[in-house]
């Protein structure tokens, strides 16, 4: 297969991929509650929490509560995704979560409120992970960090263009007897299941059954992935995969960094308006102020991503975006001046520059289908947890600088650093397979994207590698050169 001819289908699959995947997760990330907050907080009795009466930490109570189902019900949504077929299960939760997002404009207090983001986490869990796994169908473990970071990025476009939104909104607030932030709830939700029903019917599942692609550019696009990348003829569910993959060390070690992460995610998703509004900004301004950090973020994630993906290297990529977010919650913690903390805002909001890498790194470590499910689904299922503790970081009574969990958000990023040590030390830091097999002697070795099995190779070739003790693991030749 010539270069000429993989880039070619790739270009296809991008084109027919790609733009479905960024408008659902635009729409997803449109909804944010952090923009509906302070929506209007310049006029009395108009603003979502004068209306529904979220004093104290009610907010902080509705933000916690919607990731308990979203934890629940995401842990088993890849293989869900994986038996109903992608195209059908992301539509599935498009069309779910648009409608009760615009049934959240009917509320009138705040139990309604509470209630609705409970059924607003079980519809939309497993829409990130389900992508990530979606995505490793189509594209080789170095063409990935690439896509996730273009999909991911869209949270910062989102979150550019809610800021805009809800600018706009703010001066619909009393037109149909609505308030400003009934009227985001129903404008954002009704799109999501437009385009949910789209994606029901022309977002492709699979490269063997992709109908853009002739016969001869399926079974490239099939063949191109290698033997450890899930395939759409796979098993649903592989009880055997399952199990190897929970006891296996590193899904606990990933799973524990991605929560460290996680709650920088939500710090700035759940409270950058607030932020904002703390450095004494009221009304539109505080929503035209999200724009500028997100729209950094945008090209900041994108760009650490793509060169993650050229230099086909993940740890180091991962490590200083976890230094430069870092940075952003020092000077949250520390300057006085209003210019210092928003520079900090712009640097929080670039966590997902050191998330995509991560996540393209994790996804190369296992094989086939059921274990990328789990892989992906049940680590970001866990590092949701972040939804139910990261609320509590920003506690009313710590506001207007809330530095306890500036500091905590602080350490966690510099633990992350140290665990992503432990991973890149283990693993190594190639973006390619890194496959645990076990030889007919026991030992257990790393085999590449390319190399032969274990069993198969030569004995003359057998004797080349150094072995190691059952139960540990070997770098590939891939890995030591990426050192």
């Amino acid at each position: 297969m010539s270069d000429l001819v993989e880039k070619r289908i790739v270009r296809k699959i991008d084109r027919h991929i790609m733009p479905w995947v960024i408008i659902a997760y635009l729409l997803k990330w449109g909804t944010n509650l952090g923009n509906a907050r302070t929506l209007n907080n310049d006029k009395p009795g108009e603003s979502l929490v004068e209306v529904l009466k979220l004093s104290g930490d009610r907010y902080n109570l509705v933000v916690a509560i919607f990731f308990v189902p979203y934890v629940i019900f995401e842990f088993p949504s890849n293989i869900a995704l994986k038996y109903f077929t992608p195209s059908k299960w992301i539509a599935r939760i498009m069309i779910s979560w648009g409608i009760v997002t615009i049934c959240t404009a009917a509320i009138s207090n705040y139990a309604g409120l509470m209630v609705c983001r409970v059924f607003l986490g079980i519809c939309e869990a497993g829409f990130f992970p389900g992508v990530m796994m979606y995505l490793c169908f189509w594209y080789t473990p170095s063409e990935r960090g690439t896509r996730m970071a273009i999909f991911s990025a869209s949270i910062a476009v989102a979150g550019a263009f809610g800021g805009l939104i809800a600018t706009g909104v703010s001066f619909m607030s009393g037109k149909a007897s609505l308030y400003g932030w009934q009227w985001l709830f129903v404008l954002e939700g009704i799109p999501a299941v437009i385009v949910g029903v789209l994606i029901y019917f022309f977002l492709p599942d699979y490269p063997e059954t992709a109908r853009f692609l002739t016969e001869e550019e399926r079974i490239v696009a099939s063949e191109r992935m290698g033997p450890f990348a899930p395939k759409g003829t796979d098993k649903h569910f592989d009880k055997a995969d399952f199990i190897a993959t929970i006891k296996s060390w590193h899904f606990w070690i990933f799973s524990l960094h991605y929560f460290l992460m996680t709650n920088s995610l939500n710090a700035f998703g759940y409270f950058a308006p607030t932020i904002i509004s703390a450095m004494g900004f009221k009304g539109y301004k505080v929503q035209l102020l999200t724009v500028p950090p997100n729209a950094f973020a945008f090209f900041v994630i994108i760009g650490n991503s793509w060169w993650s993906d050229r230099r086909k290297e993940r740890p180091r990529h991962v490590i200083g975006a976890l230094i430069l977010v870092a940075i952003g919650y020092i000077l949250l913690a520390t300057v006085k001046g209003v210019g210092g903390r928003y520079v900090g805002t712009c640097l929080i909001a670039c966590t997902n520059a050191a998330v995509i890498p991560f996540v393209a790194y994790r996804t190369a470590t296992v094989a086939g289908a059921t274990s990328t499910a789990i892989a992906t689904g049940a680590m970001i299922a866990i590092a949701n947890c972040a939804g139910i503790v990261a609320p509590y970081l920003f506690r009313s009574k710590d506001s207007p600088h809330y530095y306890p969990g500036l500091w905590t958000l602080f350490a966690m990023l510099g633990t992350a650093v140290l665990l992503t040590g432990v991973l890149w030390y283990k693993l190594g830091s190639s973006s390619e397979y890194r496959i645990p097999v076990q030889d007919q002697s026991g030992y257990v070795v790393d085999i590449g994207l390319n190399e032969t099995p274990v069993n198969e190779r030569a004995d003359s070739e057998g004797e080349e590698g150094e072995k190691k003790a059952p139960g540990t693991q070997n770098v590939n030749v891939s890995s030591l050169e990426a050192r």
